[in-house]
């Protein structure tokens, strides 16, 4: 049993661990900027090796939410393999916690498992939690997340098949991974104040990055997208979050909530859409140097986020 399987196997989830085609994956540059250009994420970290070197990497660092390719083509197949006969356009990506701890460089080769960690049917719903994890070449963990997925079953009716587990499906428990690192924002952590505001930015997304995410996603087909993910626009936010700190690793959680007060932001096929991001500190943690900052993104004067923040750390005095 390996060191995570045993993890798993301490904090009580009998699931089994699963390897998927996920589960061998090796970042690029050509990847990363990829990634990079359908998110509108431009620190310039994602692009010269001068400005990651500047920052402390071997090589291009991946945007903070690039993992979540893998987690995504991870969760695709635990619900084609377990959950047999759900139609895709009637599951709703409601939650999405994501716990970096540190960011993809270039050259890093990872893999993915991927479990369920509870279902339940509610109303005409089936909710689904599935927890991923990212290793490293090293057996280090570089990410964790959880998603909260509704798939809509009709008044009443449970889904077409229950997933095949063995044993009786309790809560999953993995301790959360701490970053030993210390980021190099550009801001200065102790003018900080609880209330304090990130300047707007309006990001204008078209059809063409909607096509670009859907290719980093690895579509199967050729339909054109016309709504933006829930994913793409978490992704949008960690961009403007990383051009304010000035370091897109300064980000230890993102946590956002897709499914309550939102609308799916259709974008037009003969103009962009404007998508105007702010952000607020709601806390200060002056011992360890944290905020969380609470992210606001709007489109036509609508939320994208029924809740998103961020966790972030800042350098100590002196560094």
């Amino acid at each position: 049993m390996s060191d995570l399987a045993a993890a798993f196997a301490h904090a009580g989830a009998p699931v089994t661990l699963r390897n998927f085609p996920a589960a061998s994956y090796r970042v690029t540059r050509e990847r990363i900027r990829e990634f990079a250009l359908a998110v509108h994420d431009f620190h310039p970290a994602h692009w010269r090796d001068s400005a990651a070197a500047a920052l402390g990497f071997p090589g291009l660092i991946a945007p903070p939410t690039f993992g979540s390719i893998i987690l995504i083509q991870a969760q695709r197949e635990i619900l084609d393999t377990l959950v047999p006969g759900y139609d895709p356009q009637r599951i709703l990506h409601a939650d999405q916690l994501l716990d970096p701890v540190r960011p993809l460089v270039a050259g890093d080769r990872l893999t993915c498992r991927a479990f369920f960690e509870s279902f339940r049917h509610f109303a005409a719903y089936d909710v689904l939690a599935i927890k991923t994890v990212l290793t490293d070449q090293r057996g280090a963990v570089v990410l964790t997340g959880s998603t909260a997925l509704l798939a809509r079953t009709g008044e009443g009716a449970p889904g077409p098949a229950r997933p095949t587990l063995p044993g009786p499906l309790r809560p999953a428990t993995l301790s959360r991974p701490v970053s030993l690192r210390m980021p190099r924002t550009t801001l200065d952590f102790d003018a900080l104040r609880v209330g304090s505001e990130i300047p707007a930015q309006v990001i204008e997304l078209d059809r063409m990055d909607l096509t670009r995410y859907a290719r980093v996603l690895g579509a199967a087909d050729d339909r054109p997208a016309v709504i933006a993910p829930g994913m793409l626009k978490l992704g949008l936010a960690a961009g403007f979050l990383s051009a304010w700190s000035g370091d897109p690793s300064a980000v230890l959680r993102f946590r956002a909530q897709f499914a309550h007060y939102t609308h799916a932001l259709r974008v037009p096929p003969d103009q962009p859409c404007p998508i105007e991001f702010r952000g607020r500190v709601t806390s200060l943690d002056a011992r360890r140097r944290k905020a969380t900052v609470a992210v606001e993104a709007r489109a036509d004067g609508r939320r994208l986020f029924g809740y998103a923040a961020a966790e972030m750390r800042f350098p100590a005095l002196g560094l």
